[in-house]
């Protein structure tokens, strides 16, 4: 065996010598053909801009094709020259040791390739000239891998002209633009000449593009102007005071050319103002009244009316600003006055139109006085639940109140047609009456002068009976037979002579009366003593009480619910996982109360486990079971129906019992008969096949690439060995079919996934016991005979009876 690995490796070393020395001769025809000038133009082409005095940077990546590979020669041309302008000889091996060699001309002097980490290598060339513009072509020689050529044009930026505005009538602006009128239009041109690449020409205000479409010139070449038309359909009051931008910008430019100019706009005012020194007017009391105007650009004059006739009142004090103006004036004010219009009126005289004005209504006021009544028709005396009301606050004054605010015991109403409360100019209406809306109302009324509240008026309050808080409905669970004792409390206004009944609900939806006998009235308490004989006697139970006012309107209801153990559970199924044994089953009715979950590990009488093992899962051995029962060797509850068995030693016959448990007891257990493990389940993981880190140690000396031929050749192999024994498996079970099954003592089995259809396999028992199980199963059965194949399923879909 050791001389046929040789033989091997010799024969593998001397392919692999071979494949080498051929490929090397394709690479140096590959590297003639690269060298050709038809090549050289194929390769990719970047663009590079420079700036006139400024270092630019072109790049060239030497990153090698192949980790393994390394740099040999790097060499730059320029143009159609066949000598190259910059050299990097790395031939040594170690390219940042490399000779580097340059022409000894003007451009050869301001050139050096910096080396970087390979694909960031460059050569830069410092105080660009113009006469640097052209084309430069890298090539990087490999010492395995083609040569590479990568191409760089070099471009000089051209810088355009000083941008020249003009207005709408073609006349140049060199200082301020305008005026413009608010609301008309603007117009402006920015042009520049030159160039490369072409600018664009925008326009902005505040760091804001306002047009950046630049139009077409149709006059002179159209290479030599740039011309962007700003224009504004109505002119913003938010232009005044600002500067326009028009900027010049080229891709390669640093930072563009910016010709900043000023707007001179005209505004009309856009506020005027009365304003009153005091809050009331009365007769004969003067008072200093000012107008006040902003917005106006140049500032507005201000006129004085009273009434409809101008005031020349040569007290008048007037102080204008750049674009707000104050106007101060003393007025006497009589009764004859009352109700006239004070007016101030602003004025642009530079804009023809820009007019403002406002007025004013003078009033002789006082305070207002308020009284609150009840409307037409409705009588306190006689209010009760379920009635509506309706309260009118009356005020006199001058001026009539602006508001008026209705309060409840001390809290302000808001208008709120949900809860019934309509509030609507000087009325308040309270819809469908309960004992929130009882107590004091008073309402206020305010104008600009004062406010006045009206006296307090007291509404009564009468309703039917209710259930008190805490004892609307109440679920009572209650076995049959069973005496229990509901309690009905309500609350009622006026709280003597209250009647009570009770019905009864049943569940054919039926109301029957109950008779009052039963029960025990004490004021505002009733008390039925109740006890359910038959299951028509579960159902609703209704508490109702009157009074003078009425019947109770939702009563107090009693759920009677019988309380019983609750049901076992159902589909209890088995399923393997990689170290425990899961059981797994549907939780059936609770009987009315909590329920949990109770598993119950047992062995047959006479059985190995019981006799010889009897803590086999190494938990306590319980006493607790039934007369001639195996007592369990393990319990465990779970508020799901889910548990986990951890140490079912193989080769015993296991029952495990399924219960549900709850106040009132636990329900039939659910059975899973005849449980046995062919192994132990924790010893299945050590028994895994052989992995990677074995065929290492087989193959010590060998390379990664020959451990991983091997390990391939050992998967082809592994899965014509699996393709094998899977026909063979094939064969047994159709054999297996066809003969019949034998019942016996030696059958094993292990329980496993069961699926979500309801499969209901054929299973084989015990001769001790040949009651079928309902659940549906899947077991998988060792064949003893055969120890060398792999195990297999047998699933029978048809139900035999």
């Amino acid at each position: 065996m050791p001389r046929y690995r040789f033989e091997m490796r010799c024969t593998s070393g001397h392919v692999f010598l071979t494949s080498l020395l051929i490929l090397v001769r394709a690479r140096r025809a590959e590297s003639a053909i690269e060298d050709s000038p038809e090549f050289q133009n194929k390769a990719p082409l970047k663009l590079v801009w420079g700036a006139e005095g400024e270092d630019v940077e072109l790049p060239c990546d030497i990153t090698p094709p192949t980790p393994n590979d390394s740099v040999s020669m790097v060499l730059w041309f320029k143009d159609t020259a066949g000598i190259p302008l910059y050299s990097l000889d790395a031939r040594n091996g170690d390219p940042a040791s490399a000779i580097h060699w340059a022409v000894s001309d003007d451009l050869g002097k301001r050139t050096y390739f910096q080396i970087g980490d390979g694909h960031r290598a460059k050569l830069k060339v410092t105080k660009v000239t113009y006469k640097d513009q052209g084309i430069f072509r890298c090539r990087v020689d490999f010492v395995d891998s083609p040569t590479r050529n990568f191409r760089v044009n070099l471009t000089l930026i051209e810088v355009p002209s000083q941008p020249v505005i003009y207005n709408a009538q073609g006349h140049e602006v060199k200082a301020i633009a305008g005026p413009f009128l608010e609301g008309y239009n603007l117009a402006l041109t920015c042009q520049v000449s030159g160039g490369r690449p072409k600018p664009t020409v925008t326009w902005w205000k505040d760091g804001e593009l306002l047009d950046g479409v630049v139009d077409t010139v149709s006059i002179g070449p159209p290479s030599k102007f740039t011309v962007n038309h700003l224009f504004i359909d109505k002119v913003a009051r938010s232009l005044w005071g600002t500067k326009l931008e028009c900027r010049v910008q080229s891709p390669m430019m640093p930072a563009p050319i910016v010709r900043e100019v000023p707007l001179d706009i005209y505004l009309k005012p856009a506020i005027v103002k009365i304003v009153l020194n005091e809050n009331q007017i009365h007769a004969g009391r003067p008072i200093a009244a000012r107008c006040e105007t902003w917005g106006s650009s140049p500032a507005a004059r201000i006129v004085w009316s009273l009434g409809g006739r101008a005031i020349g009142d040569p007290n008048a004090s007037t102080i204008q600003r750049s674009n707000s103006t104050v106007s101060k004036l003393a007025l006497a004010l009589g009764r004859d006055d009352d109700g006239k219009e004070l007016t101030c009126r602003a004025e642009n005289p530079r804009f023809p139109g820009g007019v403002l004005e406002q007025t004013k209504v003078l009033n002789v006021a006082y305070a207002p006085v308020v009284s609150i009544e009840l409307a037409t028709g409705y009588v306190l005396d006689t209010l009760r639940e379920g009635d509506d009301l309706k309260l009118i606050c009356n005020a006199e004054s001058n001026p009539p109140p602006t508001t008026i605010v209705w309060y409840h015991e001390g809290d302000r109403l808001e208008h709120n047609v949900a809860i019934g409360t309509l509030i609507a100019s000087n009325t308040l209406t309270l819809r469908v009456l309960t004992l929130a809306h009882a107590g004091e109302y008073s309402c206020e009324a305010i104008n600009s002068v004062g406010e006045g509240r009206s006296s307090p008026i007291f509404i009564p309050m009468k309703y039917a009976p209710r259930c008190r808080p805490g004892y609307e409905r109440r679920v009572i669970t209650v076995g049959r037979r069973e005496a229990v004792s509901l309690r009905c409390e309500v609350d009622a206004m006026p709280s003597d002579a209250v009647r009570f009944s009770w019905t009864y609900n049943g569940t054919l939806g039926d109301v029957l009366p109950m008779p009052n006998s039963r029960a025990r009235n004490n004021g505002l308490v009733s008390v039925l003593e109740y006890i359910p004989t038959v299951d028509t006697d579960f159902g609703t139970l209704a508490c109702w009480a009157s009074n003078s006012v009425g019947r109770q309107r939702i009563p107090c209801i009693f759920d009677i619910v019988p309380g019983n153990p609750p049901q076992p559970p159902t589909d209890c199924s088995l399923r393997n996982a990689s170290a425990w044994l899961e059981v797994i089953c549907v939780p059936g009715a609770d009987g009315g109360s909590p329920q949990y979950f109770l598993l119950e590990v047992r062995g047959i009488v006479g059985s190995p486990a019981v006799a010889s093992n009897p803590s086999t899962l190494h938990v306590p051995q319980s006493d607790q079971g039934t007369v001639g029962e195996v007592p369990a060797i393990y319990r465990e509850s779970n508020p799901r129906p889910n548990f986990q068995l951890h140490g079912l030693e193989p080769g015993f016959d296991y029952t495990l019992y399924v219960y549900a448990v709850n106040g009132r007891g636990r329900s039939e257990p659910a059975l899973l008969r005849h449980v046995k493990v062919t192994e132990s389940i924790t010893n299945t993981i050590e028994r895994n096949g052989l992995f990677l880190e074995d065929l290492k140690k087989a193959l010590p000396e060998a390379s990664s690439e020959n451990v991983i031929i091997v390990v391939a050749l050992a998967g082809a192999v592994a899965l014509i060995l699996i393709g094998i024994g899977v026909i063979i498996g094939l064969a047994i079970c159709r054999r297996r079919t066809a003969s019949p099954v034998k019942d016996g003592p030696d059958d094993f089995t292990t329980p496993t996934y069961v699926s979500a259809q309801r499969i209901e396999p054929r299973i084989r028992y015990s001769s001790t016991d040949n009651r079928r199980s309902q659940r549906a199963s899947l077991y998988v059965e060792e064949n003893r005979n055969e120890p060398d194949l792999l195990q297999r399923v047998e699933i029978d879909t048809h139900d035999r009876l």
